[in-house]
């Protein structure tokens, strides 16, 4: 691959988040276009034409402004004869999650220069300097350059660049909005096997949609450090959402006895009162409590537990009158009970099941 672009002024930028621009001694007549995807194998048009599937890289292009598509990315880009033209993209769930960057170069009558443009306006750094507030053009001496753009509540673009005297390099990014807290945090649960972490985020535009806020974080969990698998989303207007992204009803879950994890996403780390009932509900209808047997007044302040269904049973303890104890079973005029570690039972003269 590297054999074949040596005609050209190259930007190459890596797979990933982080690229590197170089060029070559050479100038080629032909344009050349490289567009990597995350995911990968989406098919790649150019004015309508198809042209393969990325990652697609072509070095036999004509200079011309066509229209690029490929997945969720629909731009006019710009093809430059002798330069390589480099879109790298991530299309998530929604426009507001997806991200990347168009970068190419342009002849400079004024020297060495950098043009960044990105949405929404960002903080431009390089080398880890603050360079300003995009957009922003900026004459830079001939070398290579790590750039990096970043917005609190937005996921930064990051990448190596070299620049060559006589030439602007244009980088337009758009960084995709962040749907996760800076950190999130653990959420008393009514259930001990039911974990909840909030995963609470003020941004507008994530409170105003929660479904979309869901396959934001399902999007972009598959892609972060984090491996907690979330089985529920809990949205702070009530409305519970399983690990694909669909709502559902609490009603329609069964109970188990698997540990589940659920993320709340509200404005702050405090349920609403919605949310609470909602996790009650969930908590309730997973591990539901079981049946309780209680001991009736006897006259004698407790009632015989025997070992088995029956008076001909030997007795293996007393249980006192007004207490409680888990429900095992029933059998004829008997309830079989969890009694001290053991099972045994009692008559339903003096018992009721709750």
């Amino acid at each position: 691959m590297l054999g074949k672009l040596k005609g050209f002024l190259i930007l190459l930028l890596v797979l990933g988040l982080i690229g590197v621009v170089y060029f070559s001694g050479l100038v080629s007549q032909d344009a050349a276009l490289s567009v990597t995807s995350d995911p990968s194998g989406q098919k790649v048009y150019l004015d309508e034409v198809e042209l393969g599937q990325t990652p697609f890289f072509s070095d036999t292009l004509k200079e011309s402004n066509p229209d690029l598509r490929f997945g969720g990315f629909n731009q006019k880009i710009k093809l430059t004869a002798g330069a390589l033209t480099v879109v790298n993209w991530v299309s998530g769930p929604l426009d507001v999650f997806s991200g990347g960057e168009v970068v190419w170069f342009s002849p400079s009558s004024t020297g060495t220069e950098i043009l960044v443009i990105s949405q929404p306006g960002g903080q431009v750094y390089l080398n880890g300097e603050l360079l300003g507030e995009s957009p922003l053009s900026k004459p830079l001496s001939e070398a290579e350059y790590e750039l990096e753009i970043k917005k609190e509540g937005y996921f930064p673009r990051k990448m190596k660049v070299a620049v060559k005297s006589g030439f602007r390099l244009n980088v337009s990014a758009q960084l995709p909005l962040n749907p996760f807290p800076g950190q999130k945090k653990p959420i008393s649960s009514p259930h001990p096997s039911l974990k909840v972490w909030s995963l609470a985020n003020g941004h507008p535009a994530l409170l105003d949609d929660y479904p979309s806020w869901v396959r934001g974080v399902i999007f972009w969990s598959e892609r972060d450090e984090d491996e907690t698998t979330y089985n529920f989303y809990l949205s702070g207007d009530g409305k519970l959402y399983d690990g694909e992204g669909s709502e559902l009803a609490v009603s329609s879950l069964a109970k188990t006895i698997q540990a589940r994890t659920a993320a709340y996403l509200g404005n702050s780390s405090t349920l609403t009162t919605a949310a609470r009932n909602t996790l009650s509900a969930l908590a309730t209808r997973l591990y539901p409590a079981p049946a309780q047997v209680e001991i009736l007044e006897t006259g004698l302040g407790y009632l015989k537990v025997r070992s088995g269904p029956g008076t001909s049973y030997s007795q293996i303890g007393q249980a006192d009158t007004g207490n409680k104890y888990t429900y095992l079973g029933e059998q004829g005029d008997w309830f079989k009970i969890s009694f001290e570690g053991k099972e045994g039972w009692v008559s339903k003269d003096y018992s009721r099941k709750l």
